[in-house]
């Protein structure tokens, strides 16, 4: 008896052996589809956060980008406008030494005018105290008997008539 109460614990010992390995292969394999799904998940987040951040950094690079053409554009700007202050400094020199200039050139010009005014007058002056002596010289010409035949009033005449084509009368 003792050789088939071996053989029977035997075959229930191998079957309790082999009932035990297949709940524990079933819990293995369930254990590596339970790792796997918690892998692929995690693997799927981690995945889905890189293109988070990556997309982010490329955006935080565009960004970046745009600033530096933004600050260059706007050093350039700066630039031009610094040359272009140079440039009106230069001219507003220069349009002052011209000022300066034409200041001097009017100021002859006026003293030329004054000068020619002066000699304008003198010779109306002139020009009316030879008509006068004229006019003197006929009548004492008259009075001793000579006749002039116009010649005196001839020159009145156009004494008076070059008076009066002079610029600036009337």
């Amino acid at each position: 008896m003792t050789a088939l109460t071996s053989t029977l614990i035997n075959s229930g010992c191998l079957q309790l052996v082999s009932n035990e390995y297949e709940r524990l292969q079933g819990a293995i394999e369930g254990l590596g589809t339970a790792v796997e799904g918690s892998l692929g998940c995690q693997k799927h987040e981690l995945e889905t956060k890189h293109k988070i951040e990556l997309s982010k950094a490329q955006e935080n690079a565009d960004a970046l980008s745009k600033e530096k053409t933004r600050l260059e554009d706007s050093i350039a700007a700066n630039e031009r406008a610094c040359q272009l202050e140079i440039e009106r400094d230069w001219y507003k020199k220069e349009a002052s030494h011209h000022a300066l200039h034409l200041d001097e050139v009017l100021e002859q010009t006026k003293a030329q005018q004054k000068d020619l005014s002066n000699r304008l007058e003198e010779s109306e002056q002139d020009r009316k105290w030879l008509k006068g002596q004229v006019e003197k010289l006929t009548l004492r010409l008259r009075e001793h008997g000579v006749e002039t035949d116009g010649a005196g009033d001839a020159l009145s005449k156009s004494m008076e008539a070059a008076t009066l084509e002079m610029p600036g009368r009337n």
